[in-house]
């Protein structure tokens, strides 16, 4: 019976958790001194930023006659994404010192993967005064992350070749699926693309073309993504039935491609489905509403429902 019991109190607080993104509160244990606020020490993010830098360059190489080629060879794609990162990142860092909310440095994810990284987060350590506050610091993530992707994409779209596609018996390779807005950068470009035939991305591309999956997927209307940030600062509570909408489309999707899992387990792990409540505060303007409905187009553009295919 206690087990059962403690189970129920479990899934109770987990589902509640699920629809209102709040943690129970932590209580200090009595007599127990408060620890003084620690100063960031940004070694960490420097050691993390030299070790993205150097996992992104290796995975960009093309040239392998030597460490040295092979470094040169893979800096055109690890700066364009570093400085994607960068300005998504630093974005949100102004944003939340702009209102007030202490924020960490970026924290820069290397990861041995065909990205060369799982990209880069900021902590806010203190709480978000109001919606307007959320809105800025949710949009000034991903909308200069887009500016840099966009052009990143126009120019490396620009430089990339058309060629035949590779026999299905040579293994070993893999195609990146199009969002909307790549899929019209590529045909303004290049024209139709004849059957057999696909554009192979140069290194500024590739990266843009990464920079526009990071923000669509931080644009995803869940929990504490960006995307829902801006939606909550727009509709308040609606976000909820948004953010459940958003998840059982990504349900869908795994049937299409599996990879949607980790993001559907993350979700219900992590990430959590509800906004936390923020105060309203003042009145987002009709221009800043624009702007915001403006990064849900932009995530409806970047978005690929398959975004890897491999060969």
């Amino acid at each position: 019976m206690a087990a059962m019991n403690s189970i129920k109190g479990f899934l109770m607080r987990y589902f509640t958790r699920l629809n209102t993104g709040m943690r129970e509160p932590v209580r200090a244990a009595p007599d127990v001194p408060v620890a003084a606020e620690s100063k960031d020490n940004p070694i960490v993010n420097i050691i993390l930023f030299i070790a993205t830098f150097i996992s992104t360059t290796i995975v960009g190489a093309t040239v392998a006659d030597s460490y040295f080629d092979l470094f040169i060879s893979g800096l055109p794609y690890s700066i364009t994404l570093i400085l994607i990162l960068l300005s998504h990142e630093f974005g949100h860092f102004f944003a939340a010192r702009r209102f007030g909310v202490k924020s960490t440095l970026p924290y820069f994810i290397p990861f041995p993967s065909l990205i060369g990284t799982m990209g880069a987060v900021i902590k806010t350590k203190s709480p978000i005064p109001n919606r307007r506050a959320l809105f800025y610091i949710g949009m000034m993530g991903p909308v200069p992350g887009f500016i840099v992707s966009l052009v990143s994409v126009i120019i490396g779209i620009f430089l990339s070749e058309i060629k035949p596609l590779p026999a299905v018996a040579d293994g070993g390779g893999y195609l990146l699926g199009d969002s909307l807005l790549v899929s019209f950068i590529i045909k303004f470009i290049h024209g139709t693309i004849p059957a057999g035939h696909d554009v192979f991305l140069s290194p500024y591309a590739k990266a843009g073309w990464f920079g526009f999956l990071i923000t669509s997927l931080n644009l995803m209307p869940i929990g504490q993504l960006d995307g829902s940030h801006i939606l909550y600062a727009l509709v308040g509570e609606k976000q909820l039935f948004i953010g459940w909408v958003t998840l059982a489309g990504l349900v869908v999707l795994s049937f299409i491609w599996p990879g949607w899992i980790v993001w559907i387990a993350m979700t219900l792990v992590i990430l959590m489905v509800a906004h936390p409540d923020v105060p309203e505060g003042v009145e987002l303007t009709m221009c800043e509403k624009l702007s915001g409905w403006f990064c849900i187009a932009i995530f409806i553009l970047t978005f690929v429902p398959v975004p890897i295919e491999f060969l």
